[in-house]
């Protein structure tokens, strides 16, 4: 058995009564193909990135479930012709072991680290390049613009 993420939308129009249905037809159907369903997740409604057969939006649940090799071109074809569900994608998955798991929040600490200090290292560069304002009056102006427009009649 392989370990595959399944992820489908359902149109908002069905309303949230046909949601559950269909989400347990789906559930159904994955447990006839002989599937373990180890996690399900409803992300909820989210807007489409282009419209599918009218429709701008759509509920997006994602299922992981252990599944035979075979069975995934029936479950692919199940979900091309369900009338309920826009669209569907499986999608081969590896299961983490607990060390690669904890090697990724590894990483991703270090990352972020690596991350804030260059953003603080920005900031001290960028505080350092700001010269404090100085005030000046227009009378301070005006006799600046007179010695200059003076020397240069005068050149």
């Amino acid at each position: 058995m392989s370990h595959y993420e399944i992820m489908y939308i359902i149109p908002v129009k069905m309303g949230e009564d046909n949601t559950t249905e269909v989400q347990t037809k789906v559930q159904n159907m994955l447990k006839d193909n002989g599937a373990q369903i180890t996690s399900e997740e409803n992300l909820g409604k989210k807007k489409l990135a282009y419209p599918i057969n009218h429709m701008r939006h759509g509920t997006y649940f994602v299922v992981e479930c252990d599944l035979e090799t075979q069975s995934v071109k029936p479950v692919s074809e199940w979900f091309r012709l369900s009338a309920d569900i826009l669209r569907a994608q499986i999608i081969a998955k590896e299961i983490k072991t607990p060390e690669q798991i904890a090697r990724d929040k590894a990483w991703q600490s270090k990352l972020a680290k690596k991350q804030a200090d260059a953003e603080a290292v920005e900031d001290t560069k960028t505080s350092a390049l700001k010269a404090p304002e100085q005030k000046v009056s227009l009378d301070e102006l005006d006799k600046k613009l007179e010695e200059i427009l003076t020397k240069e009649m005068v050149n």
